[in-house]
């Protein structure tokens, strides 16, 4: 029997998830925003400013969906001679209408006066409140925003300074970043595949997702650009917010900073995986696979296809394709129970 991995209808959106502009510390503008993505081939974009959610989706235009969102962090309490923890986490919209924001606390409010906003006027859910960077008050943000119309996705786990002690302990979350091409411009690693590992292995069976978390301090071209170095290809039955929203919830969609994975399948104990130029196609999993988990390429050469064989003590599997520069896609990781025997 075939299992498909990607739903057979629909097509792929190319999208940024994570991205500032002027209303908080970025440079562009919404409007900016919305061109520059749209002009580089991009279908969808969430504006996910500090601590500040406002509506959008009047920017979107035929063949470009925009989606609201905003970003909300906890900051450890700073100590002489030593560098704070972060929790970052994204807030999206499952519906446009839902602007309340969660746990507003005025402390964290550092750009509503430049946008003539009040601390008062803020849409919110709950009374005003004093956040403390601590698992407790980490959980309770989570649950009252997925209670509350959120999806909620972690981010940039190194850039936090974050270990799998702290953000094993969260709970709540439908993905985390594996990409975050921001951080990886400040020296950070490339990927956070690692972090996600460790999420997997705590059985926290959540999605992966690559964004730029892009501020455009820099032009488009300059080394320092932090544009177009993490995307998600969603694959939605239309280019709508519902369904859009709806394939973010079901999974429908894989995280790249550069090849493409067009379709991933599991039939008779194998896993099959076409994709664009490759060096290597690589299936992670609970355990160890040596090079039973591998496809590689020839020397000097590329592959689109791969197959691998599966065995059901493997648990899991994610995908990672790798190309010729070294840059990756990453599929999240799916449950083997009653697709492998």
């Amino acid at each position: 029997m075939r299992y498909n991995l990607f739903p057979e209808e629909g097509t792929f959106y190319k999208a940024n998830l994570h991205s500032h502009t002027n209303i908080s510390d970025g440079k562009l503008s919404p409007v900016e925003m919305r061109d520059l993505y749209r002009d580089h081939g991009y279908s969808i974009l969430a504006i996910t400013d500090h601590e500040i959610m406002m509506d959008h989706t009047d920017l979107s235009q035929p063949g470009f969906l925009m989606i609201n969102g905003y970003e909300i962090y906890l900051r450890e309490r700073q100590d002489a001679g030593r560098i704070a923890k972060n929790c970052h986490i994204n807030l999206i919209a499952k519906t446009p209408t839902e602007l309340r924001q969660i746990a507003v606390d005025p402390k964290y409010l550092h750009y509503i006066e430049k946008n003539g906003i009040k601390v008062e006027d803020i849409p919110r859910v709950g009374e005003l409140c004093d956040r403390h960077y601590c698992p407790r008050d980490i959980n309770a943000i989570i649950k009252t925003a997925t209670e509350n119309g959120y999806l909620v996705a972690y981010n940039h786990p190194s850039w936090s300074l974050e270990t799998v002690e702290e953000f094993g302990k969260y709970e709540g979350v439908y993905a985390m970043e594996v990409v975050n091409y921001g951080s990886s411009l400040e020296g950070f690693p490339e990927n956070d595949a690692w972090a996600y590992d460790q999420m997997l292995r705590l059985g926290k069976n959540i999605y992966c997702l690559a964004n730029d978390d892009n501020h455009n301090k820099f032009p488009v071209g300059h080394p320092a650009c932090d544009s177009f170095g993490g995307f998600n290809m969603i694959k939605a039955r239309e280019l709508t917010y519902e369904a859009v929203i709806e394939a973010l919830e079901k999974g429908h969609f894989y995280a790249s900073m550069g090849p493409t994975i067009e379709d991933m399948y599991i039939e008779n104990n194998e896993l099959h995986v076409k994709c664009s130029p490759a060096t290597s196609i690589s299936a992670r999993m609970l355990g160890r696979a040596t090079t039973r988990g591998t496809a590689f390429a020839p020397v000097g050469k590329t592959i689109t296809e791969g197959v691998i064989p599966l065995q059901k003590a493997d648990t899991y599997i994610r995908v990672e394709v790798t190309d010729v520069h070294g840059k990756k896609a990453f599929s999240h990781a799916y449950m083997l129970d009653g697709m492998v025997e």
